[in-house]
């Protein structure tokens, strides 16, 4: 099989579209160490081949897709995860009504071995809570995975990554189905909390003079050029706009938008209010400029 992922001089584990063309590349084979070009015609399917020649060295594109996805998550620092009220009391978050949160996170292992379990990555949240990332393509998480993970009370989320094959490897796409979306991912403890529909009915109905609470957005999370800004709604419809790690372009960016639409800082939380009627233009803008400069 081709050979699409090599080591970059860098030490990053890159996809053959991620660099310069021939030996501009400046990459290595992952396996034999071996100066490799990459070939990037407009015939054959983009891959790395080796400067002598030789044939490829055999390697499996499962493994380097799970090399891949470690990279990705730890230059990233985080990803956004699916949330009910189960996972949000396990990560310290408490009671929450987005379905979807930035996962951010201070410290990220591979391969760290935790009681009889070994996940791709271990992951230490900003409020002090270890969570396993499991990277999945052909291989998943069985019950006995689950509740080895319950037995340790350890919240754990397997990521699918199978529609991703090698001829249909896109770095955007599976960079923002690793990260930015919560498709694909499933929580293997704690499981969903599941609420009867018909039970909350029988709440509101019993409770006539009771306002139901808003529904509000989710988190969105804005990228721009792989840094990201946090975009959320707030139960009063205001929304709240800040650098999700510090970086003085991208909080440059939160400053220029939030003052053109009346946005307040707020220094306990280090970021921007700003009013719920000027809420859908600034989003518009930031996606914009993420448009802009992707």
């Amino acid at each position: 099989m081709l050979s699409l992922f090599a080591l970059h001089t860098s030490n990053r584990f890159v996809h053959v579209t991620e660099v310069e063309r021939g030996l501009a590349c400046d990459c290595h084979c992952a396996v034999c160490g071996e100066v490799v070009l990459a070939r990037q015609g407009d015939v054959r399917e983009h891959h790395f081949a080796h400067n002598s020649n030789t044939e490829p060295c055999a390697s499996s594109y499962e493994s380097d897709l799970h090399r891949f996805a470690k990279r990705v998550i730890v230059e990233a620092g985080g990803l956004v995860v699916p949330v009910t009220a189960a996972i949000s009391t396990a990560l310290g978050f408490g009671a929450r009504l987005e379905p979807s949160l930035l996962l951010a996170c201070t410290d990220i292992e591979e391969e760290v071995t935790v009681g009889d379990l070994r996940p791709d990555l271990l992951a230490a949240t900003t409020a002090g809570v270890n969570v396993a990332i499991e990277i999945a393509y052909s291989s998943f998480c069985d019950a006995a995975k689950r509740q080895a993970y319950e037995r340790l009370q350890l919240p754990a989320i397997e990521i699918d990554l199978q529609s991703f094959t090698p001829t249909a490897f896109d770095v955007s796409q599976v960079k923002r189905a690793i990260l930015e979306v919560t498709e694909g991912k499933t929580w293997l403890w704690p499981e969903p909390m599941e609420i009867e529909s018909a039970a909350l009915g029988e709440s509101v109905s019993a409770h006539p003079d009771v306002t139901p609470p808003r529904p509000f957005l989710p988190e969105e999370i804005v990228t721009i050029q792989g840094r990201w800004i946090s975009v959320k709604e707030l139960p009063s419809g205001d929304i709240a706009i800040k650098a999700v790690r510090y970086d003085p372009e991208i909080v440059s960016v939160v400053r220029i938008v939030a003052r053109a639409h009346f946005g307040r800082y707020r220094g306990t939380h280090h970021n921007w209010v700003i009013p719920r009627f000027r809420a859908e233009a600034a989003r518009t803008q930031l996606r914009m400029i993420a448009a802009s400069l992707s």
